[in-house]
């Protein structure tokens, strides 16, 4: 009993903290740049804590903690990229270009973005983009409801659809109350929690373990019974292959896909900001990312049948269970906190992200006299319907990572037109359309036909590479864009000349 309520008592408090920050930032609100992206007033810190704290969600905690408790070593594929090079391509590849591009073309949302660069006057690129981001955003969203659902109802022995409903009504509370610069604070609390959750996890169980050679060895024991936990990344020809399209598909073209990511880079307060953000968010992923990895092996050393699981065989609540038997309430607490904050903050900046698309770029297209406090409210509005959507279809208990991972590569395909934009002239916006149809269409048969499971290639990689081919191949076969976009292109290609200077980019 009175572990319950320690641990009520931490998520408690976190959730007050999280309603109170709401309320603070909705005082700073009075335009649409505002309520999107925080007046572009993002610096270092949180520009890198709410990169990170966005890019994890539960999908770490649960998703990726179940899958390396089924798999062993197999995960490192997804791990290593995610925690690394994937993150840091995307600041590298992408933020710069999309914040200087943004801000010379008025662009306060990444569908806006994709108007001004493909000359999209009559909306149609628009409304294909904000359906299909729509549809990921409450498809990803579905997914860390059923992982609050899930910790609550082992941790708490709560109903889970209670739980989800008071989850939910916090998030939407907070993010159509404070809108992004809710999210960025929030984000920077998330992140912290996360990070000190997930150290924690590994510290505890390589003690626990006796350390990385006892842990090891228990891992090679393990994998006599059960050969499918992997000792090695590289067991056999089946697990390369899938293992090379998770480093390529989840690791890296996911990651440098990211509207949820471009948003961030958008509302940096200047270049400066984003320069030493890379390292500071590998260094963050890399904390979680290893620390999750650990306990999780360390529990299925422990109990290598899911069954054998004290409270149920449900594999992704396995560092849940490991912290309910192993550690203090506080700790728990601690951790218990920390991925309810991945859940807030991934949840918070797809529903923000996916308002602002539908609010200014779809609902002002048909009513294009809409004051600014209007749409802020229609925002609002989305917010709440979205997250009512996410509710029903959290009530069938999916699993948090497939539903994560559909969520996650819909929304790294999308990004596929706008890289393919900001870089090459010649796109068209009859190429970007293609891409993004023929893309989404690869990802929902590869997933209706098991085609991951019959051919061992993550669906990541084949709808990614297919959103690209398609877009650059529909591209030359259409006539090219108007000379204005080239002039807006080559200025663009300039500015790097000069890191630090925003100046130096002119949009014709």
């Amino acid at each position: 009993m009175e572990f319950n309520y320690m641990i009520l008592g931490f998520i408690s408090v976190y959730f007050v903290i999280l309603v109170i920050l709401g309320v603070l930032a909705s005082k700073n609100i009075s335009s649409l740049e505002d309520f999107y992206l925080g007046g572009r007033k993002l610096d270092t810190i949180l520009m890198a804590t709410s990169v990170s704290s966005t890019g994890m969600s539960a999908w770490l905690a649960l998703g990726f903690a179940g899958f390396t408790y089924e798999n062993g070593l197999q995960s490192l594929w997804t791990m290593v990229p995610s925690a690394t090079i994937g993150v840091y391509l995307s600041y590298k590849l992408v933020s710069k270009r999309v914040r200087l591009y943004s801000e010379k073309t008025n662009s306060i949302t990444v569908t806006k973005v994709i108007q001004k660069r493909f000359y999209d006057d009559n909306h149609a690129l628009t409304m294909v983009f904000s359906l299909v981001l729509a549809a990921a955003a409450i498809i990803y969203v579905s997914g860390q409801l059923v992982a609050v659902g899930k910790l609550l109802d082992v941790l708490l022995g709560w109903d889970y659809h209670s739980s989800i409903l008071v989850a939910l009504i916090i998030i939407v509370f907070y993010t159509s109350l404070g809108g992004f610069t809710a999210v960025a604070w929030t984000g920077f609390i998330q992140a912290s929690l996360m990070v000190a959750g997930s150290f924690i996890a590994g510290s505890l169980a390589i003690q626990y373990a006796g350390g990385f050679a006892s842990l090891g060895q228990k891992v090679v024991e393990t994998n006599q019974i059960f050969p499918e936990f992997a000792t090695t990344p590289f067991a056999s020809s089946h697990a390369i292959i899938l293992g090379i399209s998770l480093f390529f598909g989840d690791g890296i073209i996911n990651w440098v896909g990211q509207p949820t990511l471009m948003v961030r880079y958008m509302a940096a307060k200047d270049m400066k900001s984003i320069k030493s953000a890379p390292l500071i968010s590998v260094a963050i992923n890399s904390i979680l990312f290893i620390g999750t990895f650990l306990a999780a092996i360390y529990m299925r050393t422990q109990f290598p049948d899911p069954n054998m699981l004290p409270y149920g065989g449900d594999a992704e609540t396995a560092i849940i269970q490991f912290f309910i038997i192993l550690a203090h309430p506080i700790l728990t607490g601690i951790f218990i906190s920390s991925i309810l904050a991945a859940v807030m903050s991934t949840s918070d900046s797809l529903l923000m992200l996916a308002s602002s698309v539908l609010a200014n770029d779809v609902y002002n297209y048909f009513k294009p006299r809409a004051s600014q406090r209007h749409l802020i409210l229609v925002s609002r509005l989305v917010v709440i319907f979205l997250g009512i959507v996410a509710y029903i279809i959290s009530m069938d208990k999916n699993s948090v990572l497939w539903s994560s991972w559909i969520g996650w590569t819909t929304l790294g395909i999308m990004g596929m037109p706008i890289i393919i934009g900001l870089y090459w002239e010649r796109a068209t916006k009859e190429g970007a359309i293609a891409g993004l149809v023929s893309g989404f269409t690869v990802l929902v048969l590869w997933n209706v036909f098991s085609l991951t499971e019959k051919l061992n290639i993550f669906h990541a990689l084949p709808a990614g590479l297919t959103a690209l081919l398609v877009t650059f191949l529909v591209s030359l076969l259409t006539s090219k864009p108007p000379e204005h976009i080239w002039e807006d292109l080559r200025s663009l290609k300039k500015s790097d000349e000069d890191k630090d200077n925003v100046e130096v980019f002119e949009i014709k």
